[in-house]
């Protein structure tokens, strides 16, 4: 079911009464309610967000902010309605990254539609940046959301990751079994990788039987941990028809340069396969980029 968020700072008047409206519709538990905009955009962190209501007047942070912030993550895709009271702004509240505006005092039954609405939108532009095999987000979110980490690491050095793994001879898999068996390998491995793997990263399908983990914030001795056990995991794991598939994994971490950190995962995945494939190489010492 989808998730509604609400926020407004008139607690008595708007809050409290439009989550209970809403919740009635859409149910308690998919209907949350927070005061400010850094509360909601605290939740967005930790939740997917289908529709958003927000109030616009707010005091230190108010709608467009809220909407300039949000959008400005590459994952959050919600619908977002703003409610006002007040003439004008419409044109600064939609090019910060609003959907639509309602106006105060609203009609209920009109909201509703709109969320409802909202929902399906939202829906659509999640399906048009999944892969519809596996699930996981394709490479160009890997790549926006990439740019944004990149930028933040000049800005404050801190670790960012990556594990780059493919799925061991799986040409093979498809010349024994048929490309529909393959095909459910690999979304079996993207649905059993996806649950032992941190919810804050971002999983993507890189292309091919080729998956990328983007880990913001995890030092290298921490991302190794996780390949290994992503890579426990495959080797544990029995696949109907194909029995045991195994995977490669290549790990790189940086404080500094980002711009090689993919091509580093990939020779060090490339090692992993020279190797005998089936196993966790982690990437070379960052070296400075020459001057």
């Amino acid at each position: 079911m989808a998730k509604i968020l609400v926020i407004d700072d008139d607690t008595d008047n708007i809050l409290i009464p439009l989550v209970r409206q809403l919740g009635r519709v859409f149910g308690s538990e998919n209907v949350e309610g927070v005061t400010n905009v850094q509360a909601a955009l605290e939740l967005a962190e930790r939740e997917t967000i289908d529709v958003v209501v927000t109030d616009l007047m707010m005091p230190e942070r108010d709608g467009f902010d809220f909407c300039r912030t949000f959008r400005g993550n590459p994952l959050n895709l919600g619908y977002i309605i703003i409610l006002t009271g007040r003439d004008g702004g419409i044109a600064a509240g939609l090019r910060a990254g609003a959907d639509v505006y309602f106006r105060k005092p609203y009609d209920i039954d009109d909201l509703v539609a709109q969320i409802e609405k909202g929902i399906e939108v939202t829906r659509n532009r999640l399906f048009a940046v999944q892969d519809i095999l596996t699930g996981l987000f394709l490479r160009r979110i890997f790549d926006a959301v990439f740019s944004l980490e990149a930028a933040k690491l000049h800005r404050v050095p801190q670790p960012l990751s990556v594990i780059l793994f493919d799925i061991d001879h799986f040409k093979k898999v498809n010349d024994t079994f048929g490309h529909q068996v393959g095909d459910i390998v690999l979304h079996d491995a993207a649905q059993l990788l996806k649950k032992v793997s941190r919810k804050s990263d971002l999983f993507v399908r890189y292309g091919g039987e080729e998956f990328l983990l983007l880990l913001p914030g995890a030092a290298e001795e921490k991302v190794l941990e996780i390949a290994k056990r992503l890579h426990e995991s495959m080797v544990e794991h029995p696949f109907p028809t194909v029995g045991q598939v195994t995977a490669s994994f290549g790990v790189a971490t940086t404080l500094r340069h980002p711009d090689n950190l993919v091509a580093r995962a990939d020779q060090a995945l490339y090692s992993a396969k020279a190797a005998g494939r089936n196993r966790v190489v982690a990437a070379d010492p960052e070296q400075s980029p020459p001057r």
